[in-house]
Parts: C-alpha cells; sequence; structure tokens
C-alpha cells in the first residue's frame, strides 16, 4: 500500500479513484502517565509519554485508513492528512486522530522510448 501526502507518485500512474476516505481513533492516556508527564512539563521536559501516544494512534489511523482503502480495492491512498485533537474530561484526557486521503488504484508508469535510431539528437 503506497501512502503519500502528494496527489501523484512518482513514476507511478493513476489508473483509478476510489474516493475519499476517513477514519477516527480515539485514545485514552494513562491518568498516572499524564500526572507524570505534567510534572516534566513544568520543567520543560520533554513528554516521552504523549509523543508515544500521539505516535501509537497515528500508526492506528493510517493502518485504519490502508483496511478501508484495500477494501475499496485500492493500492494506495494520495493526499492523506493526519490531524489531532485532545478532549479533557475531569479524570481522563482523550486523544483524537484524524486520518483521511483519497484511495487509488495506481501503476507503474509506462518507460519513455528512447529517442529512434534514425534521429540525432544534437
Amino acid at each position: 500500500m503506497h501512502i503519500v501526502t502528494t496527489q501523484t507518485i512518482a513514476g507511478m500512474t493513476i489508473s483509478e479513484v476510489k474516493g475519499a476516505i476517513f477514519t477516527e481513533q480515539v485514545i485514552a492516556v494513562n491518568a498516572v502517565k499524564d500526572t507524570l508527564s505534567g510534572i516534566k512539563g513544568i520543567f520543560g521536559g520533554r513528554s516521552a509519554t504523549y509523543s508515544e501516544e500521539y505516535s501509537k494512534g497515528r500508526e492506528l489511523a493510517l493502518a485504519k485508513l490502508a483496511e478501508e482503502a484495500r477494501g475499496l480495492s485500492a493500492n494506495a491512498i494520495l493526499a492523506a492528512r493526519v490531524s489531532y485533537s485532545q478532549f479533557i474530561n475531569s479524570d481522563i484526557m482523550l486523544l483524537v486522530i484524524t486520518a483521511s486521503g483519497t484511495a487509488a488504484v495506481v501503476e507503474e508508469a509506462p518507460a519513455l522510448s528512447a529517442a529512434p535510431e534514425n534521429v540525432r539528437i544534437q
């Protein structure tokens, strides 16, 4: 499965556009990890906990997007986008990761033929 942020893939041609695809993933952040991460944040440290959760959410969203594309018999996702939101309740934080793109069928582009033998290029 090709997943790209562009609308084309170098060396490939789009033979069929299947349509827009979307997915949402919601991840609850552990309250204990969240508290420890908040303490680090006070001192300006990097929060590995949040980084891991965002990374995990992105991977889940892209995997689900690929599953949606395969369900449409596509072998590529063009113009892929991932966005993040947070919702905080009294005792839990939810990360919402949304992914979208265009499911398509792509094929290797035909090779350009060389100049005919009787044509001289100067």
